[in-house]
């Protein structure tokens, strides 16, 4: 297929023209010289953003563009190809991590050498919906079991766009519900425990970890509030700014779940796979080295 008519399929399904979304921060020198201009238009940091051929042989999904995804796409031999991610940068969260990676020049030449253009949709997966594509958050609820009651969380510079969901779990005790979520995703979760009872739970992946977020949750009767990231890591920005916003949440008084940044998105872009299928033969890649990664 042609790269650009898979692209305008995309743009039009995932409205990307009307997204905003601000990632002129990650932009170094390589960068610039290497991403289709488009990409850097000012807050609109959405869709193609790597363009190495003009055919797509095939789609893969993927959280990030990481070098064990470019290196696993490279050992299926399979060239020109798509990659469609949820960051358009890879992620390291761990306590000494800098967060958003920037690309390396050997990750420039694995890309290149194979025809692997890249896609990211880091705000469009996070609109709610559930259908042949289905967000973070609605992935993730089907994860764990959660029974949907309400969609909440405007996107801060997507207003008509909802990240996150409110419902019932089966568990009525905080603890109870932690240990079945750390046994289904291998992976022990973070807490931050006010109370015994589970109540209600509201659902915000990976960087929900945001005072306004959960002060509506709480005004939405939810006890108990699932997201990725609650931990600091060695980012400029996780310095500057996690004390604060730590504070902050402990006063508004709910019980807090971490489940990783990787744990929390990765179900979108697998779950997905039946929307992507639909334009072009695609494969979810799980990204093995990003669960050493994880906060």
């Amino acid at each position: 297929m042609e790269l650009l008519k898979v692209v305008d399929t995309l743009d039009e399904e995932f409205d990307v023209k009307n997204v905003k979304d601000d990632w002129s921060w990650m932009f170094d020198n390589l960068f610039v010289r290497k991403s289709v201009a488009s990409f850097r238009k000012p807050n609109h940091n959405t869709g193609l953003l790597i363009m190495n051929s003009n055919e797509v042989n095939r789609i893969y999904t993927a959280f990030a563009p990481s070098r064990y995804v470019l290196e696993a796409i490279q050992m299926k031999g399979i060239v020109n190809v798509l990659l469609v991610v949820k960051h358009p940068f890879d992620w390291d969260g761990r306590k000494n991590g800098k967060g958003f990676i920037h690309f390396t020049e050997r990750d420039y030449q694995i890309m290149e050498g194979m025809g692997i253009s890249i896609y990211s949709l880091h705000t469009p997966m996070d609109k709610n919906r559930n259908d042949s594509a289905v967000s973070t958050a609605y992935a993730f609820a089907k994860v764990i079991k959660m029974k949907v009651e309400s969609e909440f969380a405007p996107e801060k510079d997507n207003t008509k766009l909802l990240l996150g969901l409110i419902g019932r779990i089966n568990e009525s005790k905080f603890d109870a519900l932690t240990k079945r979520l750390s046994s289904i995703l291998d992976y022990k979760v973070k807490t931050i425990k006010v109370n015994d009872s589970v109540g209600k739970v509201a659902v915000v992946t990976g960087g929900g970890f945001v005072p306004e977020i959960i002060q509506e949750a709480k005004d939405r009767g939810v006890n108990t509030f699932i997201t990725g990231i609650i931990t600091p890591n060695a980012s400029e920005y996780s310095k500057k700014n996690y004390r604060k916003t730590f504070l902050e949440i402990k006063k508004i008084g709910l019980n807090i779940i971490g489940c990783s940044h990787y744990l929390t998105e990765k179900w979108a872009m697998k779950l997905s796979i039946p929307y992507f299928s639909s334009v072009c033969k695609a494969e979810f890649i799980e990204d093995k080295e990003a669960l050493n990664l994880l906060e």
